[in-house]
């Protein structure tokens, strides 16, 4: 029993900094995207899908070249 909640506590330590990253990433895109917002309303959405779209992008192309 403890060995598998040990195994558990690693799994998510060790996922943690990806977490964080990611978290951070879509936070910068919330607050880009409120900015735009905030001068033209539409150029808010329009930001938030340009910059969700080109870090999808990124990642796959990243998967990409690591696979």
């Amino acid at each position: 029993m403890m060995n598998l909640l040990a195994t558990a506590v690693r799994a998510i330590a060790a996922a943690v900094p990806g977490i964080v990253r990611d978290l951070a990433g879509l936070c910068g895109v919330g607050f880009v995207s409120y900015g735009a917002w905030m001068i033209y309303p539409p150029a808010g959405f329009i930001t938030a899908g340009i910059l969700l779209i080109v870090g999808t992008l990124m990642i796959a192309l990243g998967n990409r070249a690591v696979g």
